[in-house]
């Protein structure tokens, strides 16, 4: 929860500016003038301030400058609203101490957004996104609008660098976006691949900024025994199955076998196998004290091979590799019913991802890799019978499923 401090003298634009403020993740209070929001902002500490600049008097701007001087709040993220639309007055308001600037009238979303953006600058570490959240096959329609039909595809921001989790068919949208953000400049993205199986790479063939030369794409995953990992992209393109090869894309491809950890800017990427037909890997993204665990495809060792010490040792690491983490994104295709009959099928069940994200003694568990065959309300069950597990274990561990749009930050 974002606690906004809002300090606007014209009551018309304050009630305006109070209404939009009023989301499931955010609580806003309301100063008249700048004296008594000077008042509040030192007794509430908020997590972001947002300004309302009167014309002619422009004093708001004076009071940013004097929240800026303080030493205690010269972190605060700042948000100035002012009827000045002209970009001369945008370049003023940053070099006196805003993050975002918000031009009167506004639209309520236009202010939620530039509240979220300020805030992150300030404190986020990774945004994260998700694009596809579906196993196996792609499920459009009417009984999967809130979670969505897309297969595997999370988006993670850390600065400005872009790293990508899988590219099932939900990388196609976040390609359009890309697109569009990179309109007129040149983009480098991180691909890393858990594993080739249909459902993580399908979307690839058709992700955007891939055809437009001055890109650079940078693909990571494992060395297969029998085949490169440029091959195997190589032949998902194949005349055959495509009208496009992977030598007609525009952008350079630059293709990496893992051996070890990869280091982009600030951001640590190691990886770990996972228990799954063929080759799996689950991703561990590390910057500045914050991480996230990205694990999908992964069947438990004991429960496929029995309970023994090698398997209790081997599921052992796997929860020891997410360890204290931040957010752990991982599969719970199955109810454990369900799973009785899809044993070997290289899948998890519900009650697995509790154990992995209580052992890993993980903040947040986001369910991941949604059975085709489950509805909305079926994951909603699922969620719910996470929560119920987790709180019989006296934990605290936030549990959401994962969803097609879905942004969190860490």
């Amino acid at each position: 929860m974002v606690k906004v401090l809002l300090v606007e003298e014209d009551e018309g634009t304050r009630t305006l500016a109070e209404r939009a403020l009023t989301t499931p993740d955010i609580t806003a209070t309301s100063a008249r003038d700048y004296q008594s929001g000077l008042e509040m902002l030192h007794k509430q500490r908020p997590d972001a301030l947002v300004i309302g600049i009167s014309v002619p008097d422009l004093r708001g701007y004076d009071f940013c400058q004097e929240v800026r001087r303080d030493p205690e709040l010269q972190d605060l993220p700042i948000i100035i609203c002012s009827a000045q639309p002209y970009p001369a007055d945008v370049r003023r308001a940053k070099e006196l101490g805003a993050d975002e600037y918000v031009v009167k009238p506004f639209g309520g979303q236009q202010l939620v957004d530039a509240v979220w953006n300020a805030v992150e600058t300030h404190s986020t570490i990774f945004r994260v996104k998700f694009w596809g959240t579906r196993g196996s096959i792609a499920t459009p329609g009417p009984e999967t609008i809130r979670y969505g039909g897309n297969t595997a595809c999370v988006e993670v921001r850390c600065g400005e660098d872009i790293l990508i989790f899988d590219c099932g068919t939900g990388i196609r949208e976040l390609g359009i976006a890309l697109a569009r953000e990179y309109a007129e400049r040149n983009l480098e993205v991180h691909l890393f691949v858990s594993h080739t199986h249909w459902d993580h790479i399908q979307g690839f063939p058709f992700f955007q900024p891939a055809y437009r030369a001055g890109n650079r794409v940078n693909i990571y995953s494992l060395h297969s025994p029998d085949r490169s990992l440029e091959r195997l992209f190589t032949g998902q393109m194949d005349g055959n199955y495509f009208p496009v090869t992977l030598d007609d894309l525009m952008a350079r491809l630059h293709f990496e076998e893992l051996a070890g950890d990869v280091q982009i800017g600030d951001v640590k990427i190691s990886h770990m196998h996972l228990n799954h037909p063929g080759l799996a890997l689950s991703f561990r993204v590390e910057s500045k004290g914050h991480s996230l665990v990205y694990m999908t495809d992964h069947e438990p060792y004991h429960k496929l091979l029995g309970e023994s010490p090698h398997t209790k040792r081997l599921d052992a690491e796997i929860d020891a590799f997410a360890k204290d983490t931040n957010l752990l994104i991982r599969e719970a295709q199955y109810t454990d019913e369900e799973y009785l009959t899809k044993k070997g099928w290289g899948h998890s069940a519900t009650s697995d991802a509790v154990l992995s994200a209580v052992n890993a003694e993980a903040q947040r568990l986001v369910l991941f890799h949604h059975d085709p065959m489950h509805d909305d309300e079926q994951i909603d069950s699922m969620v719910e019978f996470c929560r119920a597990k987790i709180k019989e274990q006296g934990k605290e561990v936030r549990v959401m499923g994962a969803a097609d749009k879905l942004t969190l930050r860490i």
